[in-house]
C-alpha cells in the first residue's frame, strides 16, 4: 500500500545534505505550484499559486513529489553506503528497555540485543510496537479517537488524461509540478504528479478526503466503488478522473496522543516520528518531521564517546524536537501556503479558520492590503516552517549543554583521579 508522497523543503535540504540529492531528484517531480477549486459541482477554480524560486532558495530546499517507493529504496541504499545492515521481514514483536543492553524480540524468535533501540515504527499501520511498549511502561492511555473523516490513497496513471473529456482541466492537471487542490467542507483532496518506480512514467497520486461514520479503524485495501460512492455530487472532472484510479487505500483518520515521554523509563528505547507524535494521514509533514527527529538523534550520538552519554543525548532529543513538532502543527492551521490537510478538511471543525483560509486562497492574485497579507502567510510558511535546519537546534543544544556536562564530567573524572594520586601519596608515606 502507498503511493505518493510531497517532500518538503525542511527534509529535501537533509536528504541532500546526506548525499541523496542527485537520486531524489532523478526519481522525483519537483512541485511547482498549486491549483485551488472548490469540491462542490462545480469545481470552479478559485486560485493558484506557483512557488518563486528565489523563495525556495532561502530555505535550502526543494518542494518534491516522489513515490513512497522510491523514497524508502533511496534512504535505505544510502543508509547501507553509510554502514548500516539492513534486514527485511523482521517483525518485532515485543521490546525490553534496558539501561545497559535492550533487546528486541522478532517474530521468529530471534533476539537481536543492542546499545539503544530506536522505534520509528509509526502509528497508523500496527502492531507499532515501540510506541505500545512506551505507552504501556510511562501509564499513558492508548486512546484513538475516530475524527469523522477518511483518506483514500490511490494511483492514477498518466494515459488517464488522454481519456479525460476535458482537455483543458487535462492540460492543467499536466503542468509539470503542479498540486491540484479541491477544497470544501467536509470534502477534500489533493492531487500530483509522481514518477512510477523503476520505469519513470507518469503516474498521479490522489487523496481523497471524506467524511465517515465507518467504526473499523483499520488500514486496508478498498474497491473503486467504494471511493465513487464518497464522491457522489462533488466536481464532475474529480470524478472522471477518479475512475481511473488504482491500488485505492483506505486509511482512516483517528486522533492519537503525542508520547508524554518519548523515552522508555527503564532507558535506552526512544520512539521518534511518528511513533512519538502522530500526524494526520496525508500530512505534508510526515516525512520532514521524522527526518526532523533523525537528522537531532544523528548530529548528537556524533558526539558520543562514553556510554554516560546515551541517556543525555536521548533525552535531549525529546527536549530539542518536542515544542518544534507541536509548533509546526499549530502554525499549519488556517495558513493554505503550510497547511497539511486540503482547506476546509483542516478547518472542519472551526468556521473562522475555513472562512480564513478560503479568503487567502481568493486573495491570491490579489493586489492591495488582502493581496501584500497572502504574501506575508506564505512568507511566514517559508521562513518558520520550511526554512528550519534541525541540525542547527542539534548544535546549539551541544554548545549550550552538551559541552557543559562534557566540562563537568571531567572535572570530576579530573577531582576522582587526584584524590586517588593523594591517598596513594599518604599511603606510601605511612609505609
Amino acid at each position: 500500500m502507498g503511493g505518493g508522497c510531497r517532500i518538503p523543503p525542511n527534509a529535501t535540504k537533509l536528504f541532500y545534505r546526506w548525499g541523496m540529492e542527485e537520486r531524489l531528484r532523478a526519481s522525483s517531480v519537483k512541485s511547482a505550484g498549486v491549483v485551488f477549486a472548490r469540491c462542490n459541482d462545480s469545481g470552479h477554480v478559485v486560485g493558484e499559486h506557483e512557488w518563486e524560486e528565489e523563495m525556495l532558495e532561502e530555505t535550502g530546499g526543494d518542494f518534491l513529489l516522489i513515490h513512497y517507493s522510491d523514497l524508502r529504496r533511496i534512504l535505505a541504499e544510502s543508509a547501507v553506503e553509510h554502514g548500516a545492515t539492513l534486514r527485511s521481514g523482521c517483525y518485532v514483536v515485543d521490546i525490553h528497555a534496558d539501561p545497559q543492553r535492550p533487546t528486541v524480540t522478532l517474530e521468529s524468535g530471534e533476539v537481536l540485543t543492542a546499545d539503544v533501540v530506536v522505534g520509528a515504527d509509526g502509528s497508523h499501520v500496527g502492531p507499532h510496537c515501540t510506541r505500545r511498549t512506551i505507552l504501556k511502561a510511562i501509564g499513558q492511555e492508548d486512546i484513538e479517537t475516530q475524527t469523522g473523516m477518511e483518506l483514500f490513497n490511490a494511483i492514477i496513471p498518466g494515459s488517464a488524461l488522454d481519456e479525460l473529456e476535458d482537455q483543458e482541466f487535462a492540460d492543467q492537471l499536466r503542468k509539470p509540478g503542479t498540486v491540484f487542490t479541491w477544497f470544501g467542507p467536509g470534502h477534500g483532496a489533493l492531487n500530483f504528479p509522481i514518477k512510477e518506480p523503476k520505469t519513470g512514467n507518469l503516474l498521479f497520486t490522489i487523496y481523497i478526503y471524506a467524511p465517515s461514520d465507518d467504526p473499523d479503524i483499520r488500514v486496508r485495501m478498498v474497491d473503486k466503488e467504494r471511493m465513487l460512492k464518497e464522491l457522489e455530487g462533488r466536481d464532475p472532472r474529480l470524478l472522471a478522473l477518479v475512475k481511473h484510479a488504482r491500488a485505492i487505500s483506505l486509511v482512516p483518520m483517528v486522533d492519537r496522543p503525542y508520547l508524554e515521554d518519548w523515552i522508555h523509563p527503564e532507558g535506552h528505547v526512544i520512539a521518534l516520528g511518528e511513533s512519538a507524535h502522530p500526524i494526520p494521514v496525508g500530512s505534508l509533514y510526515s516525512v520532514g518531521m521524522g527526518a526532523g527527529d533523525g537528522a537531532v538523534i544523528g548530529r548528537l550520538f556524533a558526539h558520543l564517546h562514553r556510554r554516560d552519554q546515551i541517556n543525555s543525548f536521548l533525552n535531549a532529543v525529546q527536549e530539542i524536537r518536542e515544542p518544534r513538532v507541536e509548533r509546526v502543527i499549530r502554525a499549519a492551521t488556517g495558513n493554505i501556503f503550510a497547511v497539511s490537510l486540503p482547506p476546509g478538511v483542516a478547518e472542519a471543525r472551526d468556521r473562522d479558520l475555513r472562512e480564513h483560509a478560503e479568503r487567502e486562497i481568493q486573495d491570491l492574485s490579489g493586489a492591495g492590503a488582502m493581496g501584500r497579507q497572502t504574501s506575508q502567510e506564505m512568507m511566514s510558511a517559508i521562513e518558520n516552517i520550511f526554512a528550519y535546519d534541525p541540525e542547527d537546534s542539534a548544535d546549539d543544544w551541544w554548545v549550550q549543554w552538551g559541552l557543559m556536562q562534557e566540562r563537568a564530567s571531567r572535572l570530576v573524572v579530573s577531582d576522582a583521579v587526584h584524590s586517588v594520586h593523594v591517598v596513594e601519596d599518604m599511603t606510601r608515606k605511612a609505609e
